[in-house]
């Protein structure tokens, strides 16, 4: 089995049957399984070349080079954080092994909607706090931000898409991504030169938090999905796709109609001497955007409106080992 494959191309200027043709395909990967990939994505493969090959270069650094750009406290959203610092099957309450891989987060780009001496609530600060950038590698900057921003725009495109499959037409989702509190990672996965420890996985068994999750692969496999209890299937995608999930966020805003999916990175057999890079982009609704389920007719909300920032921060604090 593999994920569906939808063709974005055209989305934004077509005409409303194109339009609502893209939306269905969506909604039957959203029920489904809660993971599709997308071609006619439109993103230049220069800036994603960029950024990978900074990526690369900066987990290439001498380790006190890479702690230079540490996160100030672990708790902290943003910097970079040391192998095995992070157990992401703990956002679900399972077993806090720690996950073999180092992380470079990069947090949002674009101007907050007030200055953070202004915000009251300390977790909002923390959210639109200032990245470390490593001051050993000056080119990373520009090259992770031209990437956030490409994949903000396609985010962008596709809760527009997700507003029309969820029968809210187009711009539906506009006033709560004004000011989107989006990460995105840089996720290293060392090779190995011992077998890893029982039970630990390259990144833990977790669901995403916030809207949508956007990842190029990068050849190697490891990504699995669950599909249904005990069967996970390998994830893969065309050249040049990108590769989309629903976070829990999305999931409960839809009234559990799409489904947030398990999914982890394990250690395939015969493959712990090679490493990985990939570099999700974790996009997220404003701060204080009031999530109501959508219903539809004489259906029942399934969950109480919520605070998008209190969501988001509430799974990630969970991780930290």
């Amino acid at each position: 089995m593999s994920i569906p494959v939808v063709d974005l191309f055209g989305f934004a200027s077509g005409s409303e049957s194109h339009r609502a043709a893209v939306a269905a395909a969506v909604d039957q990967a959203c029920i489904a399984v809660g993971f599709f990939s997308i071609v006619g994505h439109g993103v230049d493969e220069e800036i994603i070349a960029a950024a990978h090959g900074s990526a690369r270069t900066f987990f290439d650094l001498p380790l006190e080079e890479r702690l230079a750009a540490g996160k100030p406290v672990p708790t902290a959203p943003y910097g970079y954080s040391p192998f095995s610092a992070e157990a992401l099957n703990a956002s679900l309450g399972g077993a806090a092994v720690a996950d073999l891989k180092e992380t470079y987060n990069v947090g949002p780009v674009g101007k907050p909607p007030r200055p953070l001496a202004e915000m009251d609530d300390p977790d909002e600060r923390d959210a639109w706090s200032v990245t470390a950038w490593p001051p050993a590698m000056p080119g990373l900057r520009p090259a992770l931000v031209a990437y956030y921003e490409a994949m903000a725009s396609l985010a962008a495109t596709l809760m527009d898409v997700f507003a029309v499959a969820l029968g809210l037409g187009s711009g539906g989702f506009d006033e709560y991504i004004e000011h989107h509190v989006s990460a995105l990672r840089l996720a290293h996965y060392p090779a190995l030169v011992t077998p890893p420890p029982a039970g630990a996985f390259r990144a833990g068994a977790h669901s995403d938090y916030g809207t949508l999750t956007i990842l190029r692969l990068d050849g190697e496999p490891g990504l699995q999905v669950e599909r249904s209890p005990n069967l996970w299937i390998d994830v893969d995608a065309p050249d040049g796709a990108l590769v989309v999930n629903l976070g829990d966020l999305m999931q409960r805003w839809s009234n559990d109609r799409w489904r947030s999916t398990m999914h982890c990175v394990v250690v395939p057999a015969g493959r712990q001497d090679r490493s990985r890079l990939t570099m999700p982009f974790f996009h997220n609704a404003d701060w204080d955007a009031q999530v109501e389920c959508i219903t539809a007719q004489g259906e029942t909300a399934r969950y109480e409106p919520v605070s998008a920032g209190a969501h988001l921060m509430a799974k990630f604090r969970s991780t930290v080992v």
